[in-house]
């Protein structure tokens, strides 16, 4: 305690220098808080929009793969089936988070010069889809499929049956059957405004296609894990194709990747320019105390006291500075992320610095351990300044 008052003590003797250092110190600590807390919630962005992406592999009916998949994405049929029973055990396996079945048909209209696409889909589908929303803001949930006769409609399916009332009823001859509508999706764009979504019951029996699929649409707790899943899965599956989205995905990871390496690069600059500015400090320090050195050691003090007085001053400089920077972060984080995502690809619109705990201490350790590098040199070097020449000097 009275090493760690001396060297306070020290210290305010040149308040300009040490209130320099500790800003520089600050500043650095307060990009490198930034920057870890930035990394962090830029790996989560890009996971979060993956993830919104919905499906990261999809289990079909052997086949040309690529044929297949385009098949089911954009509304066509498939020739073979798969058993329904391979859906729970895709589902228990590690990493997958949903595994939804569906089932796709479709209705030849030529009278009306159409055709319209039936999926049969559970409530696996729906949490898959979670962007969805009905055209009265409501989030869709499994209950729209609990009545077997239950329709739910795509946007553009709606306007061409000129469906705009939830509880209508409509009837398609070509199975003889009635369904009531119990939603209607707002626009999304993609292929799934022209599908008409039964339970997978129903459409299973209306189709004579009992206990068969057409896809199993697969989400990873980690889109990361596609590639060992996709092999377990063809492993576990030897007569299903499983279709991987591995470009996209390898994009994704890749720029994950090149954001993590240009992020600790700047990181390690950052901390290299704050243990030399400490260092500096500390050697100018030694060099203007020389005397005041060899006044201490003729007056008893050992090299071991002296080394420790000058060792704790670095330290001390750096954590007032260290505390003073992460008080900074909190001000100054999103001015830093603003820029920061000038030069990083894809960053995701919604803020991604916040207050984490774990950069927090990362920086704490991390300026400390600036503090005890930088300060070993001036600190040896004033334990070895001979006595009689420290006190022959002015």
């Amino acid at each position: 305690m009275t090493l760690t008052r001396l060297a306070f003590k020290t210290l305010l003797q040149r308040p300009a220098r040490t209130l320099l250092t500790i800003v520089s110190v600050a500043a650095s600590v307060a990009v490198l808080f930034s920057l870890l807390s930035f990394n962090g919630g830029y790996q989560a962005g890009l996971k979060k929009q993956m993830q919104q992406m919905g499906v990261h592999l999809m289990v079909v009916p052997i086949g040309c793969p690529y044929e297949a998949a385009s098949l089911v994405l954009e509304g066509g049929e498939i020739a073979t089936y798969l058993s329904d029973d391979i859906v729970e055990k895709i589902a228990e396996m590690e990493g997958v988070a949903i595994a939804a079945p569906s089932l796709m048909h479709a209705i030849v209209r030529p009278e009306d010069g159409r055709t319209d696409i039936y999926l049969g889909i559970d409530g696996e589908h729906l949490a898959l889809k979670n962007w969805w929303r009905l055209n009265d803001g409501r989030k869709p949930g499994a209950a729209l499929l609990n009545n077997p006769n239950s329709l739910l409609m795509g946007w553009d399916a709606a306007l061409i049956e000129r469906r705009e009332e939830i509880g209508e009823k409509m009837w398609v001859p070509e199975i003889e059957t009635e369904f009531a509508v119990t939603g209607i999706l707002e626009p999304t764009g993609t292929q799934d405004d022209g599908f008409f979504y039964v339970p997978l019951n129903t459409a299973q029996k209306l189709f004579d296609l009992d206990g068969q699929i057409t896809a199993v649409q697969v989400r990873l707790t980690d889109p990361a894990l596609a590639a060992e899943v996709a092999d377990e899965l063809e492993v576990a599956f030897p007569g299903a194709e499983i279709i991987r989205m591995e470009e996209l995905l390898g994009s994704m990871t890749a720029l994950m990747d090149s954001a993590r390496a240009l992020i600790f690069a700047i990181v390690a600059v950052v901390i290299a320019i704050s243990g030399v500015g400490v260092l500096n400090t500390m050697l100018m320090s030694v060099f203007e105390r020389t005397r005041e050195i060899g006044v201490l050691r003729a007056t008893g003090a050992g090299r071991l006291h002296v080394f420790g007085l000058v060792w704790t001053e670095s330290l001390v400089l750096t954590g007032i500075g260290g505390a003073v920077g992460l008080g900074l972060a909190a001000v100054a984080a999103r001015g830093v992320e603003s820029i920061i995502k000038r030069f990083v690809p894809m960053a995701p619109v919604e803020a991604m610095t916040q207050f984490d705990p774990r950069a927090a201490l990362i920086c704490v350790l991390a300026i400390l351990g600036v503090g005890l590098v930088a300060g070993i040199y001036p600190s040896l070097r004033a334990a070895n300044i001979r006595t009689i020449e420290a006190l022959r000097s002015e």
